[in-house]
């Protein structure tokens, strides 16, 4: 068995953050921020069977598993997306 340094040994258990944390941070603000400027809220969004509570909150906490069907339903709803936006989530 292999013995690691005291100090790797009493670090915390997390999960690492991965190579595009920054970039899934910056769509999780830009498609809660779009949702604001539509004069809805999340509860609105659930109401209307956009998307799923649960479906929603988890990605947001990873908006590298946003599904181009979702982002659909949330325009039909009244979300609008700039084209800037709709780059950032799936393209460069």
């Amino acid at each position: 068995m292999t013995e690691f340094p005291e100090e790797r040994r009493n670090m915390a258990r997390t999960k690492p953050l991965g190579v595009y944390a920054e970039r899934k941070d910056l769509i999780s603000r830009k498609i809660r921020g779009r949702i604001a400027e539509s004069g809805l809220r999340p509860a609105d969004i659930f109401r209307r069977k956009v998307i799923d509570r649960s479906t929603y909150y988890h990605r947001m906490g990873d908006a590298g598993t946003l599904r181009l069907e979702e982002i659909w339903r949330m325009e039909a709803a009244g979300v609008r997306f700039t084209d800037e936006d709709l780059l950032a989530m799936f393209g460069r």
